[in-house]
Order: C-alpha cells, then sequence, then structure tokens
C-alpha cells in the first residue's frame, strides 16, 4: 500500500505579539483553541499601530499604521456583528486604549495606540480585545464584516525566529514559560530603532484545518492488516510533531541565517519517526491563511505547500495547485 497525505494549518485566534499575549493569556477563548493547536511559530515584525479611532454608535473606525515603512489603511468596522458584540439594545459602550510607550507622542497620544478594548458596562463580565492584526485576519478570513481601504498584503510579511510545538500541556502555558523564547525576547533586536522587542516579536498558533488522505490499496493489503486500519487516519500529535520537524527543516535550509531552535533535524525526513511511522512517502502540508513567512531566502505563502519525499529524502516547497492531493 502507498500512502501521501496533506494537512492544511489553520490560525484559529489570530497573530498577537508578545504585549498582547499577556491581556489575552487567561482569555477563556485562548485556553480554548489552545487544546487544538500545538503547533506554533514566534514571528518578527515591524510594530503595527492604530491611529484616529473613532467610535459611534454602529462602528469603530480608524487607521492601521506600521510606523517604519508608513504602509496606512483604513477600516470601518460595524458593532453589531457575530463575535464583536451580539447583544442588541446597548445604551452604552466604553472603549479603553493602550498606547506603545515606544512610540507615544503626549501631544497627541491617539496616533500610537496598541489594542483597543470594548466594554459594555452593563455586561461586567463582557471585554472584546481588538489589535490590528484582528482586524486584517478578520478581514481577509471573512469571519468579521469589516471595510478596508488600502494594500495589507506588505503587513502581512514575517521573518521567521522560532519553530515549536507542545503536545502534553497547555501551549499557551508553555510559550510564557518556555526559556528559548525568553531567550529570543531578551536577545533579538528590534527592526525599529527604539521600538520594544516585544512590540514586534508575534505568536502564531496553529491548529489541523483539514486533512486528505490518497491510498494506493492492492488485493493483498486486505489479508496484511486490519482492514478498518486501511481507512484510519493517524493520530494528531503524530502530525504536529512531523510537522514541527518538517518547517524547521525547510526554514532551517536558508543560506542566510540561523533559526533559534537548537535542534534544526538537519537529517530529516530520514529515519522512521512521526508519520513516517505510519508509512506514509509523501507528506504535504500547507497553511490556510494569507500570511507569509520568510526566514533569509526561504518564503512560504498560502499559495506554497511543504512537500516531503520520504524515498528522495528531501523537504520542499511546491505550488499548492500543483501539490494537492
Amino acid at each position: 500500500m502507498r500512502k501521501t497525505i496533506q494537512v492544511e494549518f489553520k490560525n484559529p485566534l489570530g497573530i498577537f505579539n508578545l504585549d498582547d499575549f499577556s491581556y489575552l493569556y487567561n482569555d477563556k477563548e485562548l485556553k480554548r483553541i489552545a487544546e487544538d493547536s500545538s503547533l506554533y511559530f514566534i514571528l518578527q515584525r515591524p510594530c503595527l499601530i492604530f491611529r484616529n479611532i473613532k467610535c459611534s454608535t454602529k462602528f469603530l473606525t480608524g487607521e492601521i499604521i506600521q510606523p517604519l515603512t508608513g504602509i496606512n489603511i483604513k477600516f470601518q468596522l460595524p458593532l453589531y456583528q457575530k463575535d464583536v458584540i451580539e447583544t442588541k439594545n446597548i445604551s452604552n459602550i466604553e472603549l479603553h486604549l493602550c498606547y506603545n510607550k515606544s512610540l507615544k507622542n503626549e501631544e497627541n497620544l491617539n496616533d500610537f495606540i496598541d489594542v483597543i478594548l470594548i466594554k459594555i458596562p452593563e455586561e461586567k463580565n463582557f471585554t472584546k480585545l481588538i489589535t490590528p492584526d484582528t482586524i486584517l485576519r478578520s478581514h481577509y478570513n471573512k469571519n468579521w464584516k469589516v471595510n478596508i481601504e488600502g494594500e495589507t498584503k506588505k503587513l502581512l510579511e514575517f521573518d521567521v525566529k522560532y519553530i515549536g510545538h507542545s503536545v502534553k500541556q497547555f501551549i499557551a502555558k508553555r510559550i510564557k514559560n518556555h526559556s528559548n523564547i525568553q531567550r529570543i525576547l531578551t536577545t533579538s533586536l528590534p527592526i525599529q530603532k527604539g521600538m520594544q522587542t516585544s512590540k514586534e516579536l508575534c505568536i502564531c498558533l496553529l491548529e489541523i484545518n483539514d486533512i486528505l488522505e490518497a491510498k494506493s490499496i492492492s488485493p493483498s493489503d486486505y489479508g496484511s492488516e486490519n482492514n478498518s486500519n486501511l481507512l484510519k487516519l493517524p493520530n494528531e500529535e503524530s502530525i504536529y510533531y512531523d510537522a514541527e520537524k518538517a518547517y524547521i527543516n525547510f526554514f532551517s535550509k536558508s543560506k542566510d541565517n540561523l533559526l533559534e531552535n537548537k535542534d534544526l533535524y538537519a537529517s530529516y525526513p530520514k529515519g522512521t519517526n512521526g508519520l513516517f511511522d505510519e508509512k506514509y512517502e509523501n507528506i504535504i502540508y500547507n497553511i490556510q491563511d494569507e500570511i507569509t513567512l520568510k526566514y533569509g531566502d526561504k518564503e512560504l505563502n498560502n499559495k506554497n505547500v511543504i512537500y516531503v519525499n520520504r524515498k528522495l529524502k528531501t523537504v520542499e516547497k511546491n505550488n499548492y495547485a500543483q501539490q494537492r492531493v
């Protein structure tokens, strides 16, 4: 029997910087999502901030800017919709604004907003945290109805710093306490001079969105193993374990830099581990989201896949359409 598997990952929560993570750490939604997310990327990108935020009874409007590059887009977010404010007839909405201390100008604080917190006094437990990346992700994933004016592609480009996975513990706890991540935070230089590194370092959680499998089964296969196993998919722990190795191996081949990972899995895909224990000859990984991951001369987006060929012992980037199972 010959088997090929394709695994598609998605970012279920949005990309958020390490500063925002301190707000989200105890969030119920983060904990729920993190139970299904075991693969994560630590990324870096020039920070994004809000400017000219205005709130009416129906809309939140403003601009998202990247100070280093000068990229500027405008947005309009209808407040009353699913996953924003779902309660009708609200008499009062409060906006709490968090400012970027590295950039803020005391004369015009409204130009340097990191995070927007929406609170409803009538509902004490209601808090909605919105970051620039929340707006961007909700736009390209169509989770929210949000109007955007301007080109967003450059705002969704990230440098890869570290790739990890956590299966046996709450992933957010691992990220918060991981010694390597703390080392990255203290040793990495900001892209923008004078910026806090924690404003640029970002966390991208990934969970399995879809699994496709192709099998070539001969008559002899039905007698060689339990027939029910012929259609059985691998367990998710094996997928996350293998995907971490595949992505690290791909990015570590860059000629220009060294990943922060101590183990670069240079021998992968030799040997028997991860999905090779399941006897897959070809393994394909892709990320659904409209983000671009860069590392030296290596680059991936949602139009590419990581293609692992066990026979040739190669890990390569291919076009998504060409490698679809």
